[in-house]
């Protein structure tokens, strides 16, 4: 009986491995809260079998990380351009996360918006519109849907927000945007270590 059963996990796990290494390989995340059935289930499957996974992704030189209900890779040595490219990213999701922290303070894993909210709270509130035109400027983006087109695409890449209603626009924000909300708070706590009494 056990036997089949190990049969069995080995026979999912090389089912997943692919699909678990295509999507985290691209920066992408695994969220327990996905409202996509088979990112649910790859989650689900790394889960019952971390140990496993974890063992085989270190032998390629990845390492399977888990955050607060998500998972994703980090490599086990980087060089200084990978590094470079992390941090260029971070001040991005830096920017991002201002931005919509603006928008709503309670914005985090859970919470739900319309495209047409966010557009519409630009044009209405001053700090959010400066907030956008720095964005505008630093990332190319060309008007307030643009913007917020731009910012949806790379959260919707990410797996940090999926659109659970495309008639309304309607964006849902995983458990995996925890990760960029960890990242500010490292840094937060990193520059109060830094400040002199």
């Amino acid at each position: 009986m056990l036997h089949i059963k190990t049969l069995n996990t080995l026979s999912s796990m090389r089912n997943n491995t692919q699909r678990i290494y295509e999507r985290l390989s691209r920066g992408e995340f695994l969220s327990v809260d996905s409202t996509d059935n088979s990112i649910r289930h790859l989650y689900e499957d790394i889960e019952e079998n971390l140990e496993d996974y974890t063992d085989y992704f270190k032998e390629i030189g990845l390492q399977l990380e888990m955050g607060n209900g998500y998972f994703y890779f980090s490599r086990l040595e980087e060089g200084k351009h990978t590094i470079g490219q992390k941090l260029e990213s971070f001040s991005k999701w830096l920017d991002y996360l201002d931005f919509l922290k603006c928008y709503n303070q309670s914005f985090t894993a859970g919470y739900q918006f319309r495209k047409s909210n966010l557009i519409e709270q630009i044009s209405l509130d001053i700090e959010l519109k400066e907030k956008a035109n720095h964005l505008f400027k630093k990332y190319g983006a060309g008007s307030n849907l643009e913007t917020v087109n731009k910012l949806l695409q790379e959260m919707q890449n990410m797996g940090f927000a999926e659109c659970i209603s495309e008639q309304d626009e309607t964006y849902k924000i995983t458990s995996a945007f925890h990760y960029a909300e960890e990242l500010v708070n490292m840094i937060q706590i990193a520059n109060e270590d830094e400040v002199p009494e």
